[in-house]
């Protein structure tokens, strides 16, 4: 069973310890500090779940959502930004985000969004 999670956040202490977190709770977790290299990972890798930041360095997460579904299109997605904007959230569901979640992001929390999209 594929239970590969891509998480993109250019924060690297939180993807880190995102990363470590859902390691932890029996995913394969890949990671990227920006949207060049979380492309170049969906390139090699098949992703059940893509926890994408929005404000990254290079591009949006809303350009790598639309990568994802083009490549994967039963991938789910889930939008993270610090800035909590309801447009922000408004934009990434009709482009095909799963959920949205509002930084600071408390892990036990974002696992149980996880479990709720049946990855």
């Amino acid at each position: 069973m594929n239970n590969k999670i891509l998480i993109v956040e250019d924060d690297a202490v939180f993807c880190r310890l995102l990363t470590r977190f859902l390691s932890r709770n029996n995913f394969e977790v890949m990671d990227a500090q920006n949207g060049r290299d979380a492309l170049e990972l969906m390139k090699l890798n098949t992703f059940k779940l893509a926890i994408l930041d929005y404000r990254l360095p290079d591009m949006n997460g809303i350009d790598i959502l639309k990568k994802l579904k083009e490549s994967n299109s039963d991938a789910k997605s889930i939008m993270i930004t610090r800035y909590g904007d309801k447009d922000i959230a408004a934009k990434a569901i009709n482009e095909g985000a799963d959920a949205f979640v509002s930084k600071p992001i408390n892990p036990d929390e974002l696992l149980e969004v996880i479990k709720g999209l049946r990855i």
